[in-house]
């Protein structure tokens, strides 16, 4: 117990530079109806911030409301930045949403700070979820948590930029270098990489880590070097801006829907949006560039249920949306891949883009599950940045991050 006390005050003293301004969706924004007295009421939180997201999600939740007479799910947005410190704020002071839709590399730390329900006799079809899918949410042969949909990054580029300049999509990252170099003129950069310190920046760049034959455990090896020596170079040749460090995914969408970018790193639920800004673009994605085999990253969120009252509740709520039938209605909507592999191999069937990250989840590396890693995408995040910036000196650089990530696997940070 005590050692507990301990890692989760020292996650709050990193985590709680809290903002608290944050807003629900509360059914597609909508006014909330007067509920008669018996209504049981739960909230889930989430951080999606892209609208076409939010809407499905309110959607969703506005269907089940008004299927039954019991429960009405509420939301609150909190935003990607400070969402894992405000759930960590309710850990502590025991006000945790019922339903928290949690990246899946959190999952654990999560769970180490304070067990989410039991689910494991609780989802219905569970059998049928993706094994990689399921594996941060287990706990000693239990399930607790529900996989709410996968994905995986690739290379996303701007097809006419590339035609324009006889360009081939890169496959190697000297092609990459060089056609990031070509497709910067005329207020467009050749590519941009986000360093915000959230999961979102590491999700994009472990790629380029791993393909190279780095890793967040020997950031000071020569491998892991090339990668963050990739992004210092293109900044000093003014092919990546150093403004793009504070860019969010949604941010980065935006601006390649704008052609202000001609590539850069995104997963599935982008390909909607950046549509939606800009119907007339011409984009492709192919796979991350690599020096040997390939390799992208698995990601995707998770639903916590809180072990409180409004537990069987948000249980009701979990097996709604996971139904089968209601589930292969909406997540092509999402621009997300289903957990469920019976619904995955149907999936985008129209859609030329969308179905190559489908194919592309035969090389995807799960991100490590463990409460550690919050901590290490910190400390990794934090070198990239410094990289970018190039202020100061990339072996020193390295050399702290790959001290600070020692320090975190003996439990001293």
């Amino acid at each position: 117990m005590r050692d507990k006390i301990r890692f989760l005050s020292a996650a709050l003293a990193a985590m709680l530079a809290v903002s608290l301004a944050a807003a629900g969706i509360g059914g597609c924004g909508k006014e909330e109806k007067i509920k008669q007295n018996e209504e049981q009421q739960i909230e889930l939180w989430y951080y999606w911030d892209m609208a076409y997201q939010q809407k499905v999600l309110g959607d969703l939740i506005d269907e089940f409301n008004h299927s039954q007479d019991d429960i009405e799910v509420t939301t609150r947005y909190i935003p990607d930045a400070d969402f894992k410190k405000e759930l960590a704020l309710s850990m502590y002071e025991g006000t945790m949403p019922d339903i928290a839709l949690v990246d899946s590399a959190d999952f654990q730390f999560f769970q180490h700070t304070q067990s989410f329900a039991d689910l494991t006799d609780e989802i219905e079809g569970l059998e049928d979820y993706l094994p990689e899918a399921l594996a941060p949410c287990e706990e000693g042969g239990r399930i607790k948590g529900l996989p709410f949909g996968v994905n995986c990054v690739a290379l996303f580029y701007n097809e006419e930029m590339l035609a324009k300049r006889g360009l081939n999509p890169p496959a190697t990252w000297q092609e990459f270098y060089d056609t990031a170099k070509a497709l910067t003129a005329d207020g467009v950069y050749g590519y941009a990489q986000p360093a915000l310190e959230s999961e979102e920046s590491m999700y994009s760049f472990l790629p380029v880590l791993w393909s190279m034959g780095g890793d967040v455990d020997c950031l000071n090896s020569r491998e892991s070097a090339y990668a963050f020596q990739l992004f210092r170079d293109l900044t000093e040749d003014g092919v990546v801006s150093r403004q793009s460090i504070s860019l969010t995914h949604k941010d980065l969408a935006q601006q390649f829907a704008k052609g202000n970018i001609a590539m850069m790193i995104g997963n599935p639920m982008q390909v909607e949006y950046i549509r939606k800004i800009n119907p007339n673009l011409a984009f492709d994605v192919t796979d991350i560039p690599s020096i040997s085999d390939k390799v992208t990253v698995l990601g995707g969120e998770i639903f916590g249920v809180t072990d409180g009252k409004g537990k069987d509740a948000a249980i009701e709520f979990l097996n709604y949306i996971s139904d089968m039938d209601r589930m292969a209605g909406y997540m092509d909507d999402l621009g997300y891949m289903a957990a469920r592999k019976d619904i995955l191999d149907g999936q985008f069937q129209e859609d030329a883009v969308l179905h190559k990250f489908i194919g592309m989840l035969s090389c995807a590396r799960t991100r490590e599950f463990t409460y550690q890693w919050p901590d290490i995408t910190r400390t990794v995040v934090s070198a990239l940045e410094h990289s970018i910036i190039g202020e100061e000196d990339e072996r020193i650089i390295l050399e702290e991050a790959a001290d600070s990530i020692q320090k975190i696997r003996e439990g001293g940070q």
